[in-house]
């Protein structure tokens, strides 16, 4: 399965979820300034003009607030379904075909020429051997494993390089996160 297919899976999901919460959300506005409005009726019968003029003023006040609560909410299933999403991919990316898969890593460290290389414990039993006869020539594989979804860690002496799906999507992450926004809510 392609990139662009398991996106465009992940984001159909994730737009499909996002739809729902935003439904439920829009939901809980629309109880909130039901209440907020049969409150601000029975002021208004059992008081005088004064009374009638200050249950406008609270009408108002809870309408603001029922819409910035709304408005709040919205925006944090927004940015969980956003979060989803890349945790989708991180998924996806890790579960690509082992030859898609074993490419992706060589391209990833072909800019390196020396360290020592660690995988996630399932990666290192899955394909551990068939990568480290596609490592540069200064480059080792550790027995070593990291607690990481897919991807690698490089070591050389004091400095190392993560080269974890995580890493990767979340250093893409704030390029991408406009245009992922604007398909799952526009």
């Amino acid at each position: 399965m392609s990139i662009e297919k398991i996106t465009a899976r992940i984001l159909q999901e994730a737009k499909d979820e996002a739809a729902s919460l935003v439904s439920a959300a829009e939901k809980e506005v629309s109880d909130r300034l039901a209440e907020a409005n049969a409150q601000a009726m029975d002021i208004a019968a059992k008081s005088n003009a004064k009374a009638k003029e200050d249950a406008e003023t609270i009408k108002e006040r809870k309408k603001s607030v029922a819409e910035l609560e709304a408005r709040k909410m919205i925006l944090a299933a927004k940015q969980e379904m956003i979060e989803k999403s890349f945790g989708e991919a991180v998924k996806d990316l890790a579960a690509m075909p082992e030859p898609k898969y074993l490419d992706f890593l060589a391209e990833q460290l072909s800019g390196y020429e020396k360290g020592e290389l660690i995988l996630s414990a399932k990666d290192q039993a899955a394909i551990g051997e068939k990568l480290a006869a596609r490592l540069p020539e200064g480059i080792t594989l550790s027995k070593e494993t990291a607690d990481i979804a897919g991807g690698f860690i490089l070591r050389d002496g004091q400095v190392s390089v993560n080269g974890s799906l995580e890493a990767i999507l979340e250093n893409v992450k704030k390029d991408i996160t406009a245009q992922i926004a604007g398909v799952l809510f526009s």
